[in-house]
């Protein structure tokens, strides 16, 4: 059982590890150096862990969290949420958005989809812009930002306006592979202690 959770489990972080480097080295995106190397980081921690004397069910956790980052479905509704997560954080208000799922990733090294997200969003600054992009890229997800374009701040009419928010526009993506459910549905169930019939969860004196 533990050889064949180390084989799904080295499959798995081999993809996420390449699919990383596709997206920040061979395509980069702007000053994107940083989070490559958290991700990297990030992914060498999992890579010494399954180098490490783990159990099955250790092995198995390992795997779910490799899943966080590109998971088997597109989970639009958890993603969704990541985007009102950015909201309340940078204050911004997202004005219209729409989804595009499906399209095939070309030239990547692994079968990956992507989901697609274009939106238009409102920020109080451009500081709130940049905190709003942040959130989205510092979710467990892989995210890529592919366009931002905006129209700056609206001219002031009198000395005694406040800043104008700034509207713009922007398109991220994040990534699935449905290809990899038949090795997660291989996984064996994870072996949780069964429950104890004690309606009390504190000792008591009697039981010593």
């Amino acid at each position: 059982m533990r050889k064949a959770l180390m084989i799904i489990l080295s499959l798995l972080l081999l993809i996420v590890l390449s699919f990383a480097l596709y997206i920040y080295v061979y395509k980069p995106l702007d000053d994107r150096q940083e989070q490559l190397k958290t991700e990297l980081q990030t992914e060498k921690k999992l890579l010494q862990a399954l180098q490490s004397k783990q159990t099955p069910d250790e092995l198995r956790v390992s795997i779910v969290e490799l899943q966080k980052r590109i998971p088997v479905q597109p989970f639009v509704e958890q993603f969704l949420l990541e985007i009102e997560k950015a909201e309340a954080v940078s204050n911004s208000i997202v004005l219209s958005l729409s989804f595009q799922e499906g399209e095939q990733i070309e030239g990547a090294p692994t079968p990956i989809q992507k989901l697609t997200v274009s939106m238009s969003v409102r920020s109080p600054s451009y500081f709130a812009l940049e905190q709003f992009i942040d959130v989205l890229e510092r979710s467990k997800r892989i995210v890529s930002v592919d366009s931002l374009s905006f129209t700056g701040y609206e001219e002031w009419t009198t000395v005694m306006d406040e800043v104008p928010e700034l509207s713009y526009s922007l398109t991220v993506s994040t990534f699935y592979a449905p290809e990899l459910r038949q090795w997660i549905e291989q996984l064996p169930p994870l072996d949780l202690p069964q429950p104890s019939e004690k309606r009390n969860p504190f000792p008591s004196l009697t039981e010593q």
